[in-house]
């Protein structure tokens, strides 16, 4: 497979677990929009080829999600559903009207412009949960034009042969539906994250998919051999014999851990000298429950609320919540389940609240600052949680707190929420923990002050490593300075953790080193018993932790927390992953 041509390895984020080796067959955008003016008198013609296009899309959505719901199950089918809401979104198409009118474009143009402008909105979203809403709005707007012009993207790789790896800068969720899978065995983005529709929809029709590897595209030209391990998210773009050999190893472990994985999930979560350790999921809707529980979460360590505020023309209103809430909490209970408020940056809230676009989002009023400059809509999402919370089963959990006063002020409004559902007969639950986030530094080092305050916390650790070390990891110039293993991200962890041992109060990690099997081993050592992480990387994770002896982990863990240096610890890790996978290969059974 080697082919004279540079070997270059790749790093992305799994988003649909597997391994994959074949030729790239690069996607552009599936249809090039010319800018196109019209006279005033052909207004009236662009509008009406508009409405045709609508109906006629509206149609085929409706057509592709029977299909999707007969193939793959209802829950899959429900993604085109949010497709259907975005098509019928009176804001979306007024705008678009308005602008073939204002601006006198054709109906195409338009569409393309107003997609580029609702995009726009969400790109620089902080959570990358939010940025993935982006691909409702261009998928419907692609299909638009699609029937405008008269082409069709409906196979990405029509007659390009076999064993094939799909590589995009993003791929949407049509185009995932419509794979042809007898060819496409893998994907690679450059967008893009587990939480996805599209990356959703790929791991429902088991197609390895690795995501955000951003400017590594450019290596990806057409043709190229190329090997995806998907378990993680590695890229190896015209691999060498050895690289071969290597994948065609790892598919013979990887077909052996997968046939023990029923044995895996049967085992209670603690390690062989007796630790628990308990793993919970992250999701970000309700349909997501039933995979998790399957999965082996015992309960839903962080359901992200904001996916509800996303893709639609006004805020969610109380009854509407609730209905959410209280579906995750019935479908889990009695295991716990962990909802944040509204983690949205305040300018993707702009055309609900009329706030002012921000140069920095990332720092500016977001998370737990606008659930507190907006109170009224702070109150809305509580009263709906605490309604839920009849379940006895529901945690709330506060995002990206920074200072104690932050705290007091979002216990007053839950105290005031409490009142106004007493007042009004409505049943809640009176004793709901409350909890906060722990993600930057300045709450890393109050973390003492804040468990007097709240009866739980957790641990953040993509924004913590992100503002501990002043780097956005999406910046392929300082990228590789995002990293886990920076002793002071390791250290900060150490003292929160003994914080909360101290406090009495539990404390649980729900960033992706939860899910990361190369730091499983550290955060055990380090003694952390509560992992909330992507479903699907739970049975990998049990895995370690089953072959892993706490007592020898909180040795390592001691050690490395005296390296100030990377690259040392990065040696120290591997040395120990290396011995328990002799271990485990020895025939040594989980205890």
């Amino acid at each position: 497979m080697a082919s004279g041509k540079k070997r270059v390895k790749l790093y992305g984020l799994v988003v649909s677990p597997g391994l994959a080796r074949g030729r790239v067959c690069l996607l552009g955008r599936p249809v090039t929009v010319k800018r196109r003016s019209v006279s005033r008198d052909q207004i009236p013609k662009e509008l009406e080829r508009l409405n045709r296009a609508i109906e006629a899309v509206r149609e085929d959505l409706r057509r592709t999600r029977r299909v999707i719901g007969h193939d793959l199950g209802e829950k899959e089918a429900t993604i085109f559903d949010a497709q259907l809401l975005v098509l019928d979104d009176p804001y979306f198409r007024n705008r678009i009207e308005s602008v073939v009118k204002d601006e006198q474009l054709a109906a195409e143009t338009a569409i393309d412009a107003v997609v580029q402008e609702f995009a726009s909105r969400l790109a620089d979203a902080a959570d990358g949960h939010l940025r993935e809403g982006i691909e409702h709005f261009r998928d419907v707007g692609e299909r638009l034009v699609e029937y405008l012009i008269e082409q069709s993207s409906r196979d990405p790789c029509p007659d390009r042969g076999d064993d094939l790896i799909l590589v995009a800068e993003e791929i949407t969720p049509t185009q995932v539906a419509h794979l042809n899978q007898r060819s496409v065995r893998g994907i690679v983005t450059g967008r893009g994250g587990a939480t996805s529709h599209a990356a959703i929809l790929a791991r429902s029709l088991g197609v390895p998919m690795v995501a955000n590897v951003r400017h590594g595209l450019r290596y990806l030209e057409p043709g190229a051999p190329v090997i995806v391990d998907a378990y993680r998210g590695i890229v190896i773009v015209h691999p060498l014999p050895r690289d071969v050999r290597l994948f065609e190893r790892r598919q013979e472990e990887i077909a052996i851990q997968l046939a023990q994985e029923d044995e895996i999930l049967r085992h209670p979560s603690h390690t062989r000298d007796g630790r628990e350790v308990h793993l919970y999921a992250n999701i970000g809707s309700p349909d997501e429950v039933e995979e998790a529980l399957a999965r082996g979460a015992e309960g839903i360590g962080l359901y992200r609320t904001e996916i509800h505020f996303l893709n639609r023309a006004r805020l969610p209103g109380e009854e509407e919540q609730f209905g959410y809430y209280r579906a995750v909490a019935e479908k889990a209970r009695p295991r716990p389940v962990v909802i944040r408020t509204l983690d949205l940056g305040g300018d993707k809230l702009g055309r609900f609240l009329r706030m002012e676009p921000e140069d920095n989002p990332y720092l500016g009023l977001r998370a737990i600052r606008i659930s507190l400059a907006r109170p009224e809509l702070f109150l809305t999402q509580i009263r709906a949680l605490l309604r839920a919370a009849v379940s006895g089963n529901v945690r709330i959990l506060l995002p990206m707190v920074s200072t104690v006063e932050e705290v007091e002020a979002a216990r007053r409004l839950v105290e005031r929420a409490k009142d106004e559902l007493s007042a009004a007969g409505i049943p809640f639950g009176r004793d709901v923990p409350l909890g906060a986030m722990i993600e930057v530094p300045s709450a890393a080092m109050l973390v003492r002050d804040l468990l007097g305050l709240v009866d739980f916390v957790s641990v953040g650790t993509n924004d913590l490593i992100q503002y501990t070390v002043a780097v956005d990891r999406g910046n392929a110039q300082v990228s590789q300075l995002y990293e886990p293993l920076n002793p002071a991200v390791l250290r900060l962890l150490d003292s929160i953790r003994k914080a909360a041992d101290e406090a009495g109060k539990e404390v649980a990690i729900c960033g992706e080193m939860a899910g990361d099997t190369r730091y499983t081993a550290l955060l055990v050592g380090l003694g952390y018993q509560h992992l909330s992480m992507s479903p699907f990387f739970i049975p990998q994770v049990k895995r370690v932790i089953l072959n892993l002896h706490y007592s020898d982990a909180q040795r390592v863990a001691a050690r490395i927390l005296e390296i100030p240096r990377i690259e040392r610890i990065r040696r120290e890790l591997r040395s120990f992953a290396r011995r328990l996978d002799r271990e485990a290969r020895s025939g040594l059974e989980p205890a």
